[in-house]
């Protein structure tokens, strides 16, 4: 290959690392998103590597090889296999092999001076420029980011994460739910409440199709956690479905907790009672938690009453 064509072709090769490793800079307007990491480095280094063995290996098979038969006037081919083995061995030919020879001798052994293999110059030298690359990346143009950075980076993702699992009530479920009673909260779930329940409990909760809300007397059990979990389940044999797909465990915490506010409302025409009087009896001194009364519906519990009086 002519000379000035393999100059030409180095030039443009170096030019066009250049150029792709400016426009990796350039470009970075923004931080790094998170856990996604910088494959143009990676493709760099590859390039440069490629790089490196099209000029030392593959541009040198390309000129022409002349070896010792040819030199004496021997006309004498060498295929482009033998030429690469050559190349990545630095070995030479069996008959060059005497000008290797060192001087000393120990007990009629006689050592080769051979030149360091290509292939480990190539390692090597790829080593010094993978370590360039590395030093602009990370520490000059910090296109990159340290592995504390990455650390920090995911702690702070995770913190994200969390913050907006506990916004969302991502920890609530019926056995750990509470009944909120701060303004913001009820006047959030009389909104929800107004804008999904009413066709079925009325405006005011006294029940049309569905039960009156109102009362202490519940088909599928009062109290905040039996509420939560009618909510989020639904009971399809009634017709209510699962609001568990359309509402985060916040929500349906702040309108379980508005509808238990509406207790003793007494709403105009209401509903009769239906299922089950519940009650609930706090028992701080012992447990610290809150223990369930119930009887088994109204008629039972009318009874109860008359057998006390008698």
């Amino acid at each position: 290959m002519n000379s000035k064509l393999i100059k030409t072709f180095k030039f443009f090769t170096a030019l066009a690392v250049i150029l792709i490793y400016s426009g990796i800079v350039y470009s970075q307007t923004a931080e790094p998103v998170q856990n996604e990491m910088n494959m143009n480095t990676y493709y760099i280094i590859l390039y440069v590597v490629f790089l490196l063995l099209i000029n030392s290996i593959f541009i040198p098979l390309l000129k022409s090889q002349k070896t010792a038969a040819a030199l004496a006037g021997t006309v004498q081919t060498k295929t482009v296999l033998d030429a690469i083995k050559d190349k990545l061995s630095g070995l030479k030919p069996l008959e060059e092999e005497h000008t290797l020879l060192i001087d000393e001798d120990y007990d009629g052994i006689q050592e080769l001076d051979n030149n360091v293999p290509p292939w480990f110059n190539i390692l090597f030298y790829g080593t010094i420029v993978i370590a360039v690359i590395y030093m602009f990346n990370y520490h000059i143009f910090k296109t990159g980011r340290l592995p504390f950075q990455e650390y920090n980076d995911e702690v702070y993702a995770a913190e994200l994460q969390r913050n907006e699992m506990i916004r969302t009530g991502a920890f609530i479920n019926e056995s750990s739910v509470e009944q909120l009673t701060d303004n913001e909260s009820l006047n959030s779930g009389k909104q929800i409440f107004l804008a999904n329940c009413v066709p079925c409990h009325g405006e005011f909760a006294g029940g049309t199709v569905g039960p009156n809300l109102t009362d202490q007397y519940w088909i599928h059990g009062g109290g905040i956690k039996n509420v939560f979990k009618t909510i989020k389940y639904g009971v399809p044999v009634k017709g209510m479905i699962s609001w568990q797909n359309q509402f985060n465990p916040k929500q349906m915490q702040v309108v379980a907790s508005y509808v238990l506010s509406l207790q003793g409302t007494n709403p105009p025409n209401g509903k009769p009672p239906e299922g089950n009087l519940f009650t609930e009896v706090t028992d701080s001194l012992k447990t610290g938690k809150d223990s369930t009364v119930k009887s088994s519906n109204v008629k039972d519990s009318v009874k109860t009453d008359s057998a006390k009086t008698k």
